[in-house]
């Protein structure tokens, strides 16, 4: 009897410490739903899987309450999470650690106008001066606020989805949003009377990576070979072809008129990523 319980208890033991030998990535929840956040985990899913070898075995576990982006950021050097997903900044780079790989290359710096299907203003649309003679809508939670104001445009304050009531309503003339995620966006809005605007989009640089707590520099090494592993061996970009938002991004491309602006924000780290990952950042736009 006292044999069986010592082996129970050694039995027990072993699996406590194999449990615990599993390093625990915590994950946020996002407050929308679009397909680019299954998208986010499964990248992060497989950077994780190809440096088991190289820093033992991880377990990812997502957090239940939804938070908004900067709430997942100061939940980095609370302890809360582990990794954020945001758009990189000067001032995020201080506060916070970057993983420097763009995890959509690039696609958030491309934007296509929400217009009202009557609004024939748009099809007139030749230069920038023509966009910012009119209204904008845009979060002030989000760069794109700030990036637009710099570049002349009058911007209208909103939260993501009332955006689209202020353009239904006529308070706004147009909504940009990005290219990978206005279709699926106009779904959950259920927009009624909107459409994308022909002939032009905004681009400017914008890159979405994750962030790790500032002084965890351990986590912050093994994504980014995890990352740099996975756009070696192909597997980074064809995880991110066969995503229907993707296909569906590259398809609005053609035949637009690109109107550059200016990110005033998007310096040092950022524009480090941007010249280390400028093929895969080219991927979904320039094709031999």
């Amino acid at each position: 009897m006292k044999k069986l319980a010592w082996v129970v208890a050694f039995t027990s033991l072993v699996y406590s410490l194999t449990v615990r030998a599993a390093e625990v990535i915590r994950i946020p929840t996002f407050t929308t739903e679009h397909p680019i956040v299954n998208y986010l985990a499964l990248q992060l899913e497989q950077a994780v899987r190809v440096t088991n070898d190289d820093f033992g075995a991880a377990e990812i576990v997502r957090l239940k309450i939804p938070v908004e982006e900067e709430r997942q950021l100061r939940n980095l050097n609370q302890g809360i999470t582990d990794v954020a997903w945001a758009t990189c900044s000067v001032q995020r780079n201080s506060d916070y650690r970057m993983v420097p790989v763009p995890m959509i290359a690039g696609l958030f710096g491309f934007r296509v106008n929400l217009i009202r299907e009557t609004d024939h203003r748009f099809n007139q649309i030749n230069t920038l001066n023509d966009l910012t003679s009119l209204i904008a809508v845009q979060s002030p939670k989000w760069h794109d606020y700030d990036i637009l104001v710099k570049n002349g445009f009058t911007v209208l304050s909103s939260d993501r989805f009332s955006a689209y009531r202020a353009v239904e309503k006529g308070l706004a003339d147009f909504y940009p949003r990005g290219i990978a995620e206005v279709i699926g966006e106009m779904e959950i809005a259920n927009t009624k009377g909107l459409v994308i605007a022909p002939g032009h989009a905004l681009r400017y640089p914008l890159i979405f990576l994750l962030y790790v707590e500032k002084h965890n520099q351990k986590l912050a090494n093994r994504l980014t070979l995890g990352f740099q592993r996975n756009i070696e061996n192909g597997e980074f970009l064809a995880l991110l072809e066969q995503q229907d938002w993707y296909t569906t991004a590259v398809s609005l491309l053609p035949g637009r008129k690109v109107f550059e602006l200016t990110n005033h924000g998007s310096l040092g780290g950022c524009k480090e990523a941007e010249e280390t990952y400028k093929d895969l950042l080219q991927a979904p736009y320039v094709k031999p």
